[in-house]
């Protein structure tokens, strides 16, 4: 990447829209506000430009400097008046209109002053009159509204000045930004920490790839930007940016940023301890710190990249003597979870000293926020960590949480030898469901992970052996609800969805009280579970539900996606792509303070929901991205799965190089070390891989893998996933298999159930009206692929035996569902096997041009025509004129995709 290129204007075209409408619109001109690095002089100079034809635009740059000396923008044009203009604010005034209107010579003259907050008292009268006296349209920017003087303040009241306030980029627009200006496509993963950390400002967001980039921390790979690391350090350029803004604040307003840098966020009463309110105030006013509504009203630096800058230029000495002041300040509060790690973390950065409690402490709350590097910083902190059994609890658990499994079983081996006695219960509890799950990912421990999860379950429940009364009510609630969780995974790895559904269903509709977390996670298996045995309905429905829940401040992040993860794989299985496109969408999302999203591909999941719908453009242009990322960095086990999914994508689109390619990567062999896939996992790839095989060398192998799936599914009980499996069989040719399509879809519900009943019936009886039927309720539900696969079984039948009408629909249907699906087949493929001759006669005849019309526009004969049309008729495979418009593509109905 070349250092200094210009960025493209891409990602704030609905900014630019509305600043050029205002230009024009406008009575007396435009305020332009955002903070710093929004955009705002670059946007307005360009909308300016647009009107330079017939107009002149006068620009004046106010600064800090320059609000010292009366008229301190206006010099350079006071300096072309005589100085006796000077004398007087009123012969300012006439001078000056004077003297641009001499400049405009008819022409409408823009006064565009750039930082106005910055001007002086006179330059504000001075410009707010000359606004007022019609003498120019004035064009203003400014970061902070509050700085602006009374008088121009005054021109917005009345809607004399339209006001656009510039937002932050929103991740979609994040993506086209960076993905223009680097040139390339840039994984998710990427653009949601470099968005995240940037707050969406446009020019640290451009910085920040630009440091990342020279660092290595942002590297190309496959032709993808991808992130490299975990932990992204920016550069000093940014840091020196940012530390000149904040150089301007007074003492007191950077001890806030200080204090709350390192401290992460504050108790209002407690900082006020602390500083003086009006600081807060100020601070607050300007939006570089936010006050949550919350209880007790918390406080913070509102842009982590920001906190990050000002964190990193505390020196040790001071830092240590400022956690001492908040301490002092705060001792209940420090107790209180959402600042208990900060202060950990803030301990351990300025070398105070940190009590093992505190340590374990730590890193338990950080592997709740899935912050895994900061859990083992903490745990390795503690002397003799490696014999301690809470503290080997979390260090395995932080190790799962990054992929590391067998580093996860070294950690638990080596504590089992070390080991003489058995620890306390609820550390013994911990330890042994925390085994489990390290286990159940290894490659072939799934009957040790149910061992432990056995012993776990009789030390909890069993009557002799239970635990003690020295177990408080909810630490032994906690325990339980954890081993609910720990079961629920080692059954997500056999697949034993049935089994699941019917013990989750019995937890939750007991009268036990459970914690908030405890609920969401247990019913979000519960969808899964549902959705996978035949109660697509009901798992969507109460899916419907949870993703609510999802969006609760007091759900941790961590919670909320794991949660997500398996609301989406139900409304898969349920085949309702559009509330599994609900959950993934974050276009239009403005960022959120989350400093510890999971370091993977975030695209994957919606790449899978597109490709399930046939859609195999709009999958790789999902998937190519996710798979350079999940090649640096895998912690789930996902990439085999991507790469099966990019494999039948890419044969849909007939690029059998890279489908065999990729599907050579998802089919290799696992290593020793390799972490074991969950059920849906390894299933999905598995699907994936046949489909794409059947595109690449014919359907027979497929079916036979797609009915080994099948059968495996009706012996498991997960007669969801056997439907989707007995839909595509019978969509390949594999007629005899319709009753059991039909029988099975009688064992499910939802739409997709009801789909598959009908086109098994329609199969069965071989009647075309019931298939076409069932092919046009694939196209209402969004099924485009299913659409198509029914609607050219019907035009493969005899034709002569068909009505044309259902021909018709039958093609059309067949055009429209490649067009929306963007198959290769769509646009201009047909075109293509016309001459340019014949495409032109096409496209007039399909307007409705006659014959004879036709042959005088073209000046060739009525005979010619039909000639020509006989033969387009013979390449375009239609019977009649009526067919022309969905045979060329231009059909009405689908204008809009």
């Amino acid at each position: 990447m070349v250092r200094g290129a210009a960025w493209p204007l891409i990602g704030r075209k609905r900014a630019m829209s509305e600043i050029t409408r205002a230009l024009a619109e406008s009575t007396g001109g435009l305020l332009v506000t955002g903070i710093s690095g929004t955009g705002k002089t670059f946007l307005t100079t360009h909308a300016l430009k647009q009107f330079r034809e017939d107009s002149l635009v006068v620009t004046l740059r106010c600064s800090a400097a320059m609000s010292q000396s009366p008229y301190g923008a206006l010099n350079m044009l006071l300096g072309e008046l005589e100085p006796g203009y000077l004398n007087h604010p009123v012969l300012v005034l006439s001078g000056l209109m004077r003297l641009l209107r001499e400049r405009a010579q008819g022409r409408t003259l823009y006064l565009f002053v750039d930082n106005a907050g910055e001007a002086d008292e006179l330059t504000a009268v001075t410009i707010a009159q000359l606004a007022r006296n019609r003498a120019v349209r004035l064009v203003l920017t400014c970061a902070d509204p509050l700085r602006l003087s009374a008088e121009i303040s005054g021109l917005c009241d009345g809607g004399f000045l339209t006001r656009v306030n510039l937002e932050p980029l929103t991740f979609r627009e994040a993506v086209e930004w960076l993905e223009e200006g680097l040139n390339a496509k840039v994984s998710h993963s990427a653009v949601e920490a470099l968005w995240t950390a940037s707050d969406g400002n446009p020019h640290y967001l451009k910085m920040l790839a630009m440091e990342l980039a020279d660092s290595g921390s942002l590297e190309m790979r496959d032709g993808v930007w991808v992130l490299t690391s975990g932990r992204h350090v920016h550069g000093r350029a940014i840091t020196d940016l940012i530390a000149t803004r904040l150089g301007r604040m007074g003492d007191a307003e950077r001890r806030i940023l200080e204090i709350l840098s390192l401290a992460e966020t504050l108790p209002l009463d407690t900082l006020l301890k602390l500083v003086d309110a009006n600081d807060v105030d100020a601070l607050e006013e300007r939006g570089v710190l936010a006050v949550e509504d919350s209880l007790p009203r918390r406080v913070r630096i509102q842009s982590q990249l920001v906190a990050d800058v000002v964190r990193e230029n505390v020196p040790p000495g001071r830092s240590s003597e400022l956690r001492e002041l908040v301490i002092s300040a705060s001792e209940q509060s420090v107790s209180q979870q959402a600042m208990e790690l900060p202060f950990a973390i803030w301990a351990l950065d300025c070398g105070a000293e940190l009590s093992p409690e505190s340590a374990l402490s730590a890193a338990r709350l950080a592997n709740r926020r899935s912050d895994a590097e900061v859990a083992l910083r903490f745990v390795r902190t503690i002397p003799g960590h490696q014999g301690i059994a809470a503290v080997v609890t979390e260090e395995a658990t932080a190790l799962m949480k990054l992929g590391e499994v067998v580093q996860a079983m070294d950690v638990i081996r080596r504590y089992h030898e070390a080991s003489g006695t058995d620890p306390a219960v609820a550390e013994r509890i911990d330890l042994l469901l925390a085994e489990s799950g390290v286990l159940a990912s290894g490659q072939a421990s799934e009957q040790q992970a149910a061992e432990c999860l056995a012993l776990a379950r009789k030390i909890l429940y069993d009557e002799v052996t239970g635990p003690t009364g020295d177990i408080s009510g909810p630490e032994l609630r906690r325990m339980r609800e954890d081993l609910v969780l720990a079961e629920a995974e080692v059954a997500g790895f056999a697949g034993t969805y049935p089994e699941l559904a019917e013990s989750l269903s019995s937890v939750l509709d007991g009268s036990e009280y459970h914690s908030l977390d405890f609920r969401l996670l247990a019913a979000s298996w519960l969808c899964e579970a549902w959705a996978l045995t035949g109660r697509q309905a009901e798992a969507t429905a109460l899916a419907d539900q949870l993703k609510q829940q999802c969006l609760r401040p007091d759900i941790p992040l961590a919670t909320a996606q794991t949660a997500l993860s398996r609301l989406i794989c139900a409304y898969m299985v349920a085949a309702q792509w559009d509330d599994a496109t609900e959950v993934l969408s974050n276009d239009d999302r403005a960022p959120v303070e989350d400093t510890h999203r999971r370091f993977t591909a975030t695209e994957v999941p919606e790449a899978l929901s597109v490709c399930m719908q046939g859609r195999g453009r709009d999958g790789l242009d999902l998937l190519i991205p996710g798979i350079s990322q999940l090649r640096i960095h895998d912690a789930h086990g996902v990439l085999p799965l991507a790469c099966a999914a990019a494999a039948y994508a890419a044969a849909l689109q007939g690029d059998q190089a890279h489908a065999f390619a990729y599907l050579a990567e998802a089919e290799a062999e696992p290593t020793s070390t390799s972490r074991r896939k969950t059920w849906t996992i390894s299933t999905a790839r598995r699907y994936f891989s046949a489909l794409a095989r059947a595109q690449l060398e014919g359907p027979r192998d497929a079916i036979e893998q797609l009915l080994s799936l099948a059968d495996q599914d009706r012996v498991a009980g997960t007669v969801g996933h056997e439907l989707i499996c007995l839909s595509s069989i019978v969509r390949l040719g594999e007629a005899a298999l319709a009753p059991r399509l039909l029988a099975t879809a009688a064992q499910c519900q939802g739409p997709f159930a009801d789909l598959c009943s009908r086109f098994a019936g329609g199969v069965i009886s071989g009647n075309p009206v019931e298939l076409m039927a069932a092919a046009n309720l694939a196209a209402r539900l969004h099924n485009d692929r299913f659409a198509l696969d029914v609607a050219e079984a019907v035009l493969n039948l005899d034709q002569a035996q068909l009505e044309r009408s259902l021909i018709r629909q039958a093609k059309h249907l067949a055009e429209s569902s490649r067009r929306r699906l963007r198959a290769p087949q769509d646009g201009l493929h047909d075109r293509l096997t016309l001459t340019a001759r014949e495409l032109q006669i096409a496209q007039l005849a399909a307007s409705g041009a006659s014959n004879k019309s036709i042959a005088a526009q073209l000046h060739v004969s009525v005979r010619t025509v039909e000639g020509h049309l006989y033969q387009i008729y013979g390449k375009l495979k239609i019977e009649e004129r009526l067919e022309l418009p969905v045979a060329l593509g231009s059909s009405g109905d689908d204008s809009d995709d």
